[in-house]
């Protein structure tokens, strides 16, 4: 992420009362070939193309965006800067084509996620400055919410922010050779043969893997 520009800075300062939209940019691969594909939504009523600061490279694209209007709902983000897993859930109606496309039509487990923040003019109701990153994170899940008769249902996406990856193990740490350094640990030493081993149960034997 990078620092608000001067124009959005003086806008915010002006405590004036701010206009902005919420946009999700979602990554997923293709279920057909697996390529990864990117859609992206926001809070707005058109189908526009809108320039964004990437959270991946820190450089303006501009992408395009689907309005999903009040059928989008992105809940307060907090910002901090410590190393803090934050979790989001984002709520979409299933009644809206390109919602149904991103969260259904793509598989979005684990696929990686932005959300930003684009402010508006007061006067003129036009972008002030690339829309700023607000959040980065992964994709957790995305239950559905089936509704009553004569109800609309939901799709709530669940993200988790981009420090989960600093807890992850290396698979270098689950080695017999790593955890031999800590102080003697051969918690790992049969790792590489368990799997020919061979256990018998009644009257049928074989590996274990």
């Amino acid at each position: 992420m990078r620092a608000v520009d001067a124009a959005t800075a003086a806008e915010l300062q002006a405590r004036e009362g701010l206009i902005y939209r919420d946009l999700v940019w979602v990554t997923a691969k293709n279920r057909a070939n697996g390529a990864p594909e990117s859609i992206g939504l926001w809070t707005g009523l058109e189908h526009v193309d809108i320039a964004v600061v990437s959270g991946e490279t820190g450089l303006d694209v501009t992408r395009k965006y689907y309005g999903a209007g009040s059928l989008l709902h992105v809940p307060p983000i907090p910002l901090v800067s410590d190393l803090t897993v934050r979790r989001v859930t984002i709520t979409f109606s299933h009644l809206d084509p390109a919602i149904l496309q991103a969260v259904k039509g793509y598989d979005t487990r684990n696929g990686p996620i932005e959300i930003h923040r684009l402010y508006l003019n007061r006067a003129t109701r036009l972008p002030i400055a690339p829309a700023v990153p607000r959040f980065l994170g992964f994709i957790n899940g995305a239950p559905e919410t089936r509704p009553k008769a004569g109800a609309e249902g939901s799709i709530r996406l669940e993200v988790v922010s981009h420090t989960r990856a600093l807890t992850r193990k290396t698979a270098a740490r689950k080695s017999d050779e790593y955890q031999r350094r800590r102080l003697g640990d051969r918690i790992y030493r049969f790792t590489d043969v368990v799997g020919q081993w061979e256990i018998a149960w009644g009257e049928e034997s074989g590996p274990i893997g």
